[in-house]
């Protein structure tokens, strides 16, 4: 994952670290309020039943009721809470308690022994909020005049032990509900927010590619559906400019077309049929020549030679300038001198394969296609050290597809990166009939162009 993560992560995690922070210091503000609340309630019991013990004590010992003071002592445990109870003497020595196992045993050796450290000072001891047990020691005037103590101990394990399964479960369900709303806020970042983002920014980018079809316009009222709506009024704008744009280059190239086959027919029909008028004349003169003036002939047979070679230079030359006949097969027809004449002008084998026969129609698919062929032919013949090139063209499913294949030294991907203008022009040329281009390493090695087009059969 990139760092900082994505705001779709970030907001919720932050919330989560925060909520869960804030749901303990929660859990322990209340678990302190509540054991301290407890810890009050025990004591104003403590306060009561101290306060009583003592002056029933004080009461029972006075009137010599021993036993009842007993009976009194072992009763009090049932109380919630209370634990162990009893009445020691001035001089530590126990005289009930609430077991009946003590009595007149020095309190010291009884677990009553450090709730009787608290009568060498005053009522209650002050425990922590939460303690187990809760001490306290009361006075009181025995019969001859001392004070004796009344002690108690308050068990508080199960009160406290509840406050904390409570606080517990709060906080299980509070940590709980903060991850649940993090991630609530997740799917809404992301599905509303982010997700959308995505999707607009992939419109963007397939757009800023090259793909001619409008962004999906985003749903909502927020200001990802108004970036939304911006951006393919723009697209739509900017479509509608290259639309236009590519109409006008396409009048432009129809017009220098047609200006171009115009001066290749002049070639071929107007100054080709005069040299071959020219070069016949001059044939019949060599004829005349060998019979009135034989030290004429060779002369007139180097001007019938130099005639000849005029003419096969305007046919290549009207060739070149309309290479494609406005015909049905005039693309295989042109595919297949362009091969020829590699051959003929390289050291390398250049093959044309067209089987079954494909005819175009269009004259302008044609015409743009045999460009393209042409100008990878240019670029094997020039870059690939090839030793042969394959023109391929075939109709499959409602298209047609032209290939050039060379076994040179490779596509180079750089290469491509930083093309010249004849990559370039192959892919404005395609551009202009709606056909795709891809320029790569062939299947084999070498380099291979493909270019495909829909054509109606």
């Amino acid at each position: 994952m990139r760092f900082p993560p994505p705001v779709r992560i970030t907001a919720p995690l932050v919330a989560l670290v925060f909520g869960l922070a804030a749901t303990f210091f929660h859990h322990r503000l209340n678990l302190a309020l509540d054991l301290d609340r407890y810890l009050d309630e025990v004591r104003a019991r403590q306060e009561s039943s101290g306060a009583r013990l003592a002056r029933v004590s004080e009461q029972l010992l006075a009137a010599g009721e021993l036993n009842l003071l007993a009976a009194e002592i072992e009763a009090i445990p049932d109380l919630p809470q209370e634990e162990f109870v009893a009445v020691i003497d001035a001089n530590g020595h126990i005289i009930a308690d609430s077991a009946a196992a003590y009595r007149g045993n020095p309190v010291a050796e009884t677990p009553f022994a450090h709730a009787a450290l608290l009568t060498r000072g005053q009522t209650q001891t002050q425990h922590g909020e939460d303690a187990r047990e809760v001490l306290s020691a009361f006075p009181f005037r025995l019969p001859n005049g001392e004070t004796g103590w009344a002690l108690l101990i308050f068990n508080r394990s199960d009160a406290v032990a509840a406050v904390e399964a409570d606080a517990r479960t709060q906080l299980i369900w509070m940590s709980a509900a903060m991850a649940l709303l993090s991630f609530v806020l997740w799917a809404v970042l992301h599905f509303s927010v982010a997700e959308r983002i995505a999707r607009l920014a992939r419109s963007v980018e397939a757009f800023g590619n090259g793909q001619l079809d409008a962004p999906k316009r985003l749903r909502g009222g927020d200001e990802v559906a108004a970036l939304s709506t911006a951006f393919t009024t723009m697209a739509a704008h900017l479509r509608a400019r290259e639309t236009e744009q590519l109409r006008l280059e396409r009048e432009v190239l129809d017009i220098s077309e047609n200006e171009r086959r115009r001066i290749g027919h002049e070639v071929h029909d107007s100054l080709g049929q005069k040299l071959t008028a020219a070069a016949l004349a001059t044939n019949a003169l060599t004829r005349e020549l060998k019979s009135d003036a034989p030290a004429l002939v060779r002369r007139a047979e180097e001007i019938g030679a130099q005639l000849r070679g005029a003419i096969a230079e305007a046919r290549a030359l009207s060739h070149g300038l309309a290479p494609v006949e406005l015909i049905d097969d005039g693309l295989m027809s042109a595919l297949g001198r362009l091969a020829d004449e590699t051959t003929r002008s390289s050291a390398l084998r250049c093959i044309f394969e067209c089987e079954p026969p494909v005819r175009i129609a269009d004259a302008q698919v044609a015409g743009e296609f045999y460009r393209i062929a042409q100008e990878a032919v240019a670029n094997s013949l020039k870059h690939a050290a090839a030793s042969e090139i394959r023109i391929g063209l075939e109709r499959n499913d409602g298209s047609v597809t032209l290939e050039v294949e060379d076994d040179g030294d490779g596509f180079d991907d750089a290469a491509q990166s930083h093309d010249g203008i004849g990559l370039r022009v192959m892919h404005y040329r395609a551009r202009l009939v709606d056909a795709s281009l891809q320029i790569g390493a062939a299947p084999a090695g070498g380099t291979r162009v493909r270019a495909c087009v829909k054509v109606p059969a």
